[in-house]
């Protein structure tokens, strides 16, 4: 508070006037922050309702070309070489899994992608998302379908990549070749041992892809259509844009993180490329609460906007983790038909039921019709060198992670029944290791004991041993206490040696093998005539 100096001065301490800036100084940034962000609603309000206007578009152009292939010409060598030559752009795109640079007749060991195949044999399958700073959306081959978010001008470009197939056994069946009562077909591309060929593997930019698999599949009141819609309107399509500041007055951008496996999440980033995410921000994306209200962008009105579960799927999507949308997308990793049936557009059937043969949408044309380009060996290298992309075999090589259900044949997640597996498992080694112990210490014990009563025995046999032969040092004594002849006391001796002796090997016999052995006959001869000497001596 200001203090009153001299004549009536007012002066203000040091300590509030540096206060007061501090104050200033933040509201500026939130007033800054608070204007960001309303500009950005706005623009993707605007964006949203392009995007809409240029689907119908589209649509509208995309039914009047359909090429008639029974009228089409293929291009022979030399023709291909000059429009090389010439520059055309469109020679990229007839690469589509060229091994050489753009020669469209080359093949990576895959099948000719440019021979026709029934729609009901193809079938596809997302590998997961990378950054690359090489291709650019801006560039005049890869011109997005919309970029007018605020984002980074150097920032580097997100693409999901994908591979696509084709069934050499497909039996003209269609849509109960894979899914009838008794199918004749499986959906198999993803096992290591499937007969699917690879046709190619391409890469289409992020957004495009999740919003290509959104818009024919479901129907608006689904959970898996509101959820894709909740995170795409949640990520943008701005590979990175601005948000914020740091404590250190840092620009703050936002953007799609590519996560392992194929899984992916929104993240901040304060580097010029928006590559590596900063988690030391004390902040996720979700600070910032850009989230939004409802919008299906359905046919009609708002039919079933203020639907409490819709409401509540919308709201649970819009976190930075993107949890529900990585969970919607998971079943894509494993192999997918190229035909959406039913078929829908924004939520609502094509046709009466969708399930029309002219009303049917083949989703591998649709990505490559919206900005999908060849991804060859050092396109699937970049992804597999970020640790982002699912198993995916090419040129003979395996790339990528491999997923949960990799080895099973319809993809499905064998996790539950692993798991009780290595629980049993793990349960029989545990209780093999505590029997082995105790047979163990028990064997040691016993072997210990056994010892110990052999050491014993033979202690005893030797004090025995001692005690005759201070026996014999007392010589024969009679009763009467006079001392007998040498000769009846060898006959003596003698008598009583050979019971001795037969006493002990009587005894000997009856002892089990491996116990004691006694003396050998030999030094109780020994001993017996050195005893009798003493004898005769003494006497």
């Amino acid at each position: 508070s200001p203090v009153l100096v001299g004549a009536g001065t007012m002066q203000t301490p040091t300590n509030d006037v540096e206060a007061m800036f501090e104050a200033d100084v933040l509201d500026i940034r939130r007033n800054k922050i608070t204007f960001d962000q309303r500009k950005l609603e706005k623009d993707r309000q605007a964006r949203m309702e392009r995007q809409k206007q240029r689907r119908e578009r589209a649509r509208a152009k995309l039914s009047s070309i359909t090429p008639d292939i029974s009228k089409m010409e293929r291009l022979s060598k030399d023709e291909l070489d000059k429009a090389q030559s010439e520059g055309h752009s469109w020679i990229r795109r007839a690469a589509w899994n060229s091994n050489s640079g753009d020669d469209a007749y080359n093949y990576a060991g895959m099948v000719d992608p440019s021979q026709e195949y029934d729609k009901w044999q193809q079938a596809y399958r997302m590998l997961g998302g990378f950054i690359d700073c090489d291709h650019g959306k801006s560039d005049d081959n890869h011109k997005s379908g919309d970029n007018d978010q605020e984002e980074r001008e150097n920032a580097c470009s997100r693409w999901m990549m994908w591979a696509a197939y084709i069934d050499p056994n497909y039996q003209g069946n269609g849509y109960d070749e894979y899914h009838g009562d008794n199918p004749v077909g499986t959906l198999d591309c993803h096992h290591p041992d499937t007969q699917w060929e690879l046709i190619g593997v391409y890469r289409e930019e992020f957004y495009q892809y999740i919003e290509q698999i959104s818009k024919h599949l479901w129907a608006v009141d689904e959970y898996d259509y509101v959820v894709a819609l909740a995170g795409l309107a949640y990520m943008t399509d701005a590979d990175c844009f601005f948000v914020g500041y740091s404590n250190d007055g840092d620009y703050i951008y936002a953007g799609v993180a590519p996560k392992a496996y194929g899984k992916f999440e929104m993240a901040l980033y304060t580097d010029d490329y928006c590559i590596e995410p900063n988690e030391n921000l004390g902040h996720t994306f979700d600070y910032y609460g850009l989230t939004s209200n409802v919008q299906l962008q359905s046919q009609d009105n708002d039919d079933g906007y203020d639907d409490d579960s819709i409401n509540s799927w919308w709201e649970a999507t819009q976190e930075y983790t993107l949890e529900n949308l990585n969970g919607v997308y998971e079943s894509f990793k494993y192999c997918t038909s190229c035909v959406d049936y039913p078929t829908y557009q924004d939520g609502y059937f094509i046709g009466d039921y969708g399930t029309d043969d002219d009303d049917l949408i083949n989703q591998c044309w649709k990505f490559y019709s919206h900005d999908s380009f060849p991804c060859e060996a050092d396109c699937i290298a970049l992804g597999e060198a970020q640790g982002t992309i699912a198993s995916v075999k090419y040129g003979g090589v395996q790339w990528g992670e491999v997923l949960s259900g990799y080895y099973s044949i319809d993809g499905s997640d064998e996790t539950t029944d692993s798991r009780w597996t290595s629980i049993l498992a793990n349960i029989f080694v545990s209780f093999s290791f505590i029997v082995f112990i105790a047979t163990f210490l028990a064997f040691a014990v016993a072997r210990r004991s056994r010892h110990r009563e052999r050491a014993s025995g033979r202690s005893r046999r030797l004090l025995e041993e001692d005690r005759r032969r201070s026996r014999s040092k007392a010589g024969p004594e009679d009763g009467d206490g006079i001392f007998r002849s040498s000769k009846s006391g060898k006959s003596r001796s003698g008598k009583s040696s050979r019971s001795k002796s037969s006493s002990r090997r009587s005894k000997s016999k009856s002892r089990p093998s491996d116990t004691y052995e006694p003396p050998s006959t030999k030094s109780k001869s020994g001993r017996s005539k050195s005893s009798s000497r003493r004898r005769s001596d003494e006497f």
